[in-house]
């Protein structure tokens, strides 16, 4: 038991040691809303009466690879699920209330590289009370309502350019944690052996599959999810450079790519960003339209490093995209990421 207390702790250390890693993990960041519906049966008997669900799900994201997940979940007509006939059964059924820990497999095994995946897969499990709303039993009591486990996976599809929406498939267990007081139902709970011979342990489960859709709310980074690395102490080391001449950025980044005498216009870009700003706009007029010119993009070593090549290069391409527009010839682009540890969100135009 001591084992596995340990590894607990050390999975869950793991899946939320990024939170100091990546901006949009304030409280009202990374909340997302998801119905889902679908159908569950008694895994013990395929050929009982199968059941309907349906459920609305509050998720919070704590870190890309941890959430946390409320649920609640209806079902109908499905009292023999649990493999027993009750009297004055209604169209609901039941209700239950469940609270989830959610792991992103993707992301704890692959890395997050500042957006969600196309295709994700999180790996569910939670408790909660499951109360049915039909006369359980001669008396009426309701026997039936108990305290509930569930695992499952869900398979994610993220869809739209900023990912804001997620079409789910989940399938999932759920085990009976309480033992019925209905002395004609001869077995215990999920995690105990049965009398008579009952297939305790299938008795006591439900196999459930739903089909569910989810929005995640806007962050305070602007996105809909976590965004990039912003370590404190980088943050620091950056302010003190955005100080410094532009001039003297230039000479320790390009050095080796600008030539003796050449005229250099620096672009400079907001945190994250690869659009033009007004600034940058009014200083890319300012080349002549005849001229010729080479492109170096580079990205503050904030981040992950796959991330800030590929924002580097977004940056070049949206210089030169404008430039071209304005009839000026570009000659060579280079995206160069992060070139050391003061290197800024910047890009250089060279003209040749």
């Amino acid at each position: 038991m001591k084992k596995i207390t340990l590894t607990l702790v050390a999975m869950f250390s793991m899946a939320t040691m990024s939170t100091a890693q990546y901006s949009g993990h304030k409280f009202f960041d990374n909340w997302s809303i998801g119905v889902e519906g679908g159908t569950s049966t008694n895994l013990h008997d395929w050929d009982t009466p199968n059941g309907g669900v349906a459920g609305i799900n509050l998720t919070k994201g704590i870190t890309p690879v941890l959430s946390l997940e409320f649920q609640l979940q209806a079902g109908f007509s499905d009292d023999k699920n649990w493999n027993w006939s009750g009297s004055n059964k209604t169209v609901l059924d039941n209700l239950t209330v469940m609270g989830n820990t959610k792991v992103n497999l993707m992301n704890w095994f692959g890395g997050y590289n500042g957006a969600p995946r196309l295709f994700e897969i999180q790996a569910r499990g939670g408790i909660g009370y499951t109360r049915f709303l039909f006369g359980g039993n001669s008396n009426g009591d309701n026997d039936k309502s108990r305290a509930v486990f569930k695992f499952g996976l869900d398979f994610d599809f993220n869809l739209g350019k900023e990912k804001a929406w997620t079409i789910s498939l989940r399938p999932a267990v759920i085990l009976k944690a309480s033992r019925d007081n209905d002395p004609a139902v001869d077995y215990k709970g999920a995690f105990t052996y049965c009398e008579d011979n009952n297939p305790s342990y299938l008795d006591n489960c439900l196999g459930q599959i739903t089909a569910g859709v989810t929005y995640h709310f806007k962050t305070s980074n602007g996105t809909h999810h976590f965004a990039e690395v912003q370590p404190v102490e980088v943050t620091k080391v950056v302010e003190k450079i955005v100080d410094r001449p532009v001039e003297k950025v230039v000479e320790k980044v390009v050095e080796k790519v600008v030539e003796k005498g050449a005229a250099v216009t620096v672009v400079e870009f907001a945190q994250n960003k690869d659009k033009l700003t007004d600034t940058a706009k009014a200083k890319l007029n300012a080349i002549s339209k005849d001229a010729t010119v080479c492109i170096d993009g580079y990205a503050s070593p904030e981040g992950n490093k796959a991330y800030n090549q590929k924002l580097s290069q977004r940056r070049c391409d949206a210089v030169k995209s404008y430039l071209q527009g304005r009839g000026v010839k570009v000659a060579d682009v280079t995206a160069h990421g992060v070139a050391g540890p003061e290197s800024q969100r910047v890009v250089y135009v060279t003209i040749k």
